[in-house]
């Protein structure tokens, strides 16, 4: 998987070679990560079909995460006649909406996959209910996840939180400090999400 250049800002000529390069470097397919909800600024959809055609949809997939995301989904869908492979990637949260344009699957954090792998599976069945009952529970906890940072914080309170980190502590500097009264209130949503991953 591979963002843009970030450092810089390049030309979308500039950024189409790059993505050609990383591509003949590699025999496995490359995910094209539109990272620009938090780095960056949109690649275009057409830059992106081309790179799809040039390639083929076994040596490109994407996953867009430009805002709006589900509108950009649906435009990648259309300009490769529904036949490019596209990843959710925003920790779950527009996991319902994607699945529903097309998604193949998700590339969240680790942090939920509890909760994610049920919506899957829920979305899978078309057991709509659950469905919006998982989704609910997932964007609870990550309802004012503003920023890189923020999605890191919580991510790494929930893994210490689940024995898989022994520790909290997120080297700076950091636009983002997790504070008690935000714990216990991912405390409280992470239980609820627990719950229904149990029904």
């Amino acid at each position: 998987m591979a963002i843009p250049p970030v450092s810089v800002a390049v030309l979308e000529s500039e950024l189409r070679e790059y993505y050609r390069r990383i591509i003949r470097a590699v025999s496995i397919p490359v995910i094209i990560q539109d990272a620009s909800g938090y780095v960056g600024r949109p690649m275009s959809i057409a830059m992106q079909t081309e790179l799809f055609r040039e390639f083929g949809g076994e040596r490109v997939m994407f996953k867009p995460e430009a805002a709006p995301i589900g509108p950009r989904l649906s435009e990648l869908h259309e300009a490769t006649g529904g036949k490019a492979k596209v990843f959710e990637g925003t920790g779950g949260v527009a996991l319902l909406d994607s699945f529903r344009r097309g998604s193949v699957g998700t590339m969240p954090g680790a942090d939920l996959i509890r909760g994610i792998v049920a919506l899957w599976r829920a979305l899978e069945a078309r057991d709509e209910r659950r469905a919006e009952r998982l989704s609910a529970a997932i964007c609870s906890l990550l309802t004012d996840v503003s920023s890189l940072d923020a999605f890191l914080a919580v991510e790494k309170y929930l893994l210490h939180r689940q024995g898989i980190f022994p520790r909290t502590r997120i080297r700076g500097p950091v636009g983002f400090i997790l504070e008690d009264k935000r714990k216990a209130e991912i405390d409280r949503a992470f239980d609820l999400l627990m719950q229904e991953v149990a029904e």
